[in-house]
């Protein structure tokens, strides 16, 4: 099913139970999958490919693990289908993240209510689910950034400046000699932040958290690199850490937490290559790209 129509994704819903019409669907293309939003808060994923049914089969034993050993909220598998599709019920709340993001700025009480949620929430997800549990079918590395030959190779198609190339070289340089123990490796998220959590529509408290694409059996810190935000401060990385240190027994290293912040920006801005500028690719302009950059590199160097 390489393509998928509101028709066809209609049709095959039908044959599990579920009667809805086409233009109470909307389709979005995903990599390998395709992402139906339907009524009654529900949704719908489908293979694309061979590729994307592994990656959903994936996402559902981690979605089940995380329900049964978790007391946050995840999305709930409701219906799986032999060829591959399944239905699942979203996790409820508000997902805005540009105006979560600016909220927080200015709220302090806010972010500092929303980073110790969260700190609770990565706790649990990093205390209650073993190695053993995972071993064979989850990733040893989160799927972001991509490897430094990569980034290094489409960095100077995307920007000129030698000084600050240099500037990258040497956070390049040190995310290379980074050994993560072995006792910092635990399930994370991968691309845990204000994108991919839903909160009260009112209050702006966490409500529960989604999309584990990018899960990986990887160092926990990768989970606390965008709670680095370009703000005059931190209260959102401070709770977060103040909550998760005692539930676990692990200290947090706020300077890998922000070297994994700058080289995800820096990987933000080498992807890139051959966009225009005033494109928001990702979500961002080159400017703003170059500014992430820039501010995540001052933080490390």
């Amino acid at each position: 099913m390489a393509r998928l129509s509101a028709v066809e994704a209609c049709a095959a819903l039908r044959e599990g139970g579920l009667t809805v019409r086409p233009d109470e669907i909307t389709l979005e293309a995903r990599e390998d999958r395709w992402l139906a939003r339907l009524p009654g808060d529900r949704m719908a994923w489908f293979p694309a490919n061979a590729r994307g049914r592994a990656r959903l089969a994936a996402d559902r034993r981690l979605l089940r693990l995380l329900a049964e050993r978790c007391r946050f909220r995840v999305p709930r598998i409701l219906d799986e289908s032999a060829i591959g599709f399944d239905l699942r019920a979203v996790v409820p709340g508000l997902c805005d993240p540009f105006a979560l993001d600016a909220r927080i700025a200015d709220d302090h009480a806010l972010a500092r209510r929303l980073g110790h949620a969260l700190g609770l929430v990565l706790a649990e997800q990093h205390s209650r689910i073993p190695r053993s549990d995972v071993a064979g079918w989850l990733p040893d590395r989160v799927p972001w950034p991509e490897p430094i030959d990569w980034i290094r190779e489409r960095l100077p198609d995307v920007t000129d400046d030698a000084s600050l190339l240099a500037r990258i070289d040497r956070v390049l340089e040190i995310q290379a000699a980074i050994a993560v123990p072995s006792d910092d490796r635990t399930l994370v998220h991968g691309d845990l932040g204000v994108h991919n959590i839903a909160v009260d529509p009112a209050t702006g408290d966490l409500q529960g958290v989604f999309d584990y694409d990018g899960a990986a059996w990887d160092d926990r810190h990768h989970d606390f690199r965008y709670f680095v935000f370009d703000h005059d401060r931190e209260d959102l990385l401070e709770a977060a850490i103040a909550a998760y240190e005692p539930g676990t027994g692990r200290r947090i290293d706020r300077r890998r937490v922000r070297l994994y912040n700058a080289i995800s920006a820096i990987c933000y801005l080498a992807h890139r290559r051959g966009v225009a500028a005033d494109v928001r690719h990702c979500g961002r302009t080159l400017a703003e790209d170059l500014a992430w950059v820039r501010k995540a590199v001052d933080a490390v160097l």
